[in-house]
């Protein structure tokens, strides 16, 4: 049941982002829009600071990922994937340390368990660790294990797979999710 768990909690936060972004777009596009009917001499229209209260987190424009530049799909690129990764750990999570090329045996795991290619630590202490896979990659026995030992310790942990379009909103949400305060 936890693999059925999780993709329901999945497509219900995907389904709250597309909502989200359905009304922040609506309500830009009508300011817009009067913005633009009541001074038609006016070339430059300055977009509005919206926000929206997205489960007690406030959403703002600035932070869509239509308007950050990041909404296009990595492609495949590790170096994109490794720039939103930074992107992220910096603007979300400021008082935190990102490490990179942190060892699985670091955190309790075995000599073959897979490393991790970044870690969010507060204060000293790992918080979240997070891995770039090739695609059927997360499914080998070292990649487990290093989850595995994450999750004995009270430390959030997940994988991105290269394949996959790895927006940097995305990103921010898996952070979030597996955060462990």
């Amino acid at each position: 049941m936890g693999f059925l768990d999780n993709l329901l909690k999945n497509k219900t936060r995907k389904i709250i982002s597309n909502m989200v972004d359905s009304v922040v777009d609506n309500v830009i596009d009508s300011v817009k829009g009067a913005i633009q009917g009541n001074d038609a001499e006016t070339e430059t229209v300055p977009t509005p600071n919206v926000s929206v209260k997205n489960g007690g987190q406030t959403v703002t424009q600035k932070d869509r990922e239509n308007e950050t530049g990041d909404d296009a799909h990595c492609e495949g690129c590790q170096s994109t994937v490794c720039r939103r990764i930074e992107m992220v750990a910096a603007e979300n999570w400021p008082g935190f340390e990102l490490r990179r090329n942190i060892s699985a045996m670091e955190l309790g795991a075995g000599k073959k368990a897979h490393s991790f290619d970044y870690g969010l630590y507060l204060n000293g202490q790992p918080k979240v660790m997070i891995m770039i896979l090739k695609q059927h990659q997360y499914r080998s026995e070292n990649v487990l294990q290093a989850h595995e030992a994450c999750k004995r310790n009270g430390i959030g942990s997940f994988h991105l797979l290269m394949h996959l379009p790895n927006r940097k909103a995305y990103i921010a949400e898996r952070v979030r999710a597996v955060m462990p305060f």
